[in-house]
């Protein structure tokens, strides 16, 4: 069973179990859930970084994945668990044409702070923009 997230305040997370159209419907939600913040300035980066977040999870992660979003001053927190353990990196990346490998790449230019939360049954990957 992988993460699950409580409710607080100012939140707003969705459950992803399915790979099939999962980092779709993440991106609907991050999209939406900017929108009724007006945060949509960040919309572009945080549904790209929320893509490969959740993108990660359900390739190298333990399924179900949990998304959560938090908003703080002028700012947003995404939050992505799993139930796995192993930790993201980011890749050494030796060919331009590569199509894979380059998801915590991206985050690391697009988020303001990253970072990974170790769990006794798995891990959140997090990523903050402003």
């Amino acid at each position: 069973m992988g993460y699950v997230f409580t409710a607080e305040p100012d939140t707003s997370e969705v459950t992803v179990e399915v790979p099939a159209g999962a980092v779709r419907q993440a991106r609907a939600v991050i999209t939406r859930t900017l929108t009724a913040w007006g945060l949509t300035h960040l919309t572009r980066s945080a549904v790209m970084v929320g893509h490969e977040l959740v993108a990660n999870a359900l390739r190298h992660g333990t399924p179900p994945a949990a998304l959560r979003l938090r908003r703080t001053e002028g700012a947003v927190l995404i939050e992505v668990g799993d139930g796995s353990t192993a930790l993201p990196r980011i890749a050494e990346i030796d060919n331009e044409t590569s199509l894979s490998g380059r998801g915590m790449f991206i985050v690391s230019r697009l988020a303001r702070a990253w970072g990974v939360r170790p769990l006794p049954t798995g891990k959140v990957v997090w990523a903050e923009l402003a």
